[in-house]
């Protein structure tokens, strides 16, 4: 009898064990103070590792200027560089999206953001899922600096503290 309580706890122990799951902790990047340049990429890359730790919607993409020109249809000329993550949809909506205009052109850049976050409220209208709707409508447009931030991601709060933490302005 003695025996079986032995196996049947070892069991339980393993089976738990088995259920908890070995996830790996990963530490986040530590920002550097030191940085002086600015709309040159720099951080940016450690703030969207920060920001994407903990979001678990698959289907994320880099956004680049291509990317940005192919998935949403706009016409990327006012820009000189694009920075940051967004989803593809299927799974709900993450998205921080980061353009650099060029000299003259903050109001295309601004349009093209607009533009962005409008097909992105459309998409959501006829299909919500996971809130994704709502976070497109309040989908914030705001400067950093140099870089114009379109963010359609919960807790924008949070993420907006981050990007000012690992982006120099």
């Amino acid at each position: 009898m003695r025996k079986l309580i032995i196996v049947v706890a070892s069991l339980l122990v393993v089976v738990l064990l088995i259920l908890q799951g070995f996830q790996q902790t990963y530490p986040l990047p530590e920002p550097e103070n030191n940085r002086t340049s600015t709309a040159t990429g720099e951080g940016i890359e450690d703030a969207m590792d920060a920001i994407y730790f903990d979001v678990t919607i698959l289907g994320v993409k880099k956004a680049t200027l291509e990317s940005l020109q192919s998935d949403f249809g706009v016409e990327t000329s006012c820009l000189s560089a694009a920075y940051g993550r967004y989803t593809d949809g299927r799974f709900g909506i993450a998205d921080v999206i980061m353009v650099v205009p060029k000299p003259g052109q903050e109001t295309a850049a601004r349009d093209l953001l607009l533009t962005i976050r409008n097909s992105r409220t459309a998409l959501f209208t006829n299909y919500d899922i996971y809130g994704a709707s709502e976070l497109a409508e309040n989908g914030v447009i705001y400067t950093l600096g140099d870089y114009y931030v379109l963010l359609m991601i919960k807790d924008t709060d949070h993420v907006r503290e981050l990007l000012e933490q690992y982006i120099p302005v």
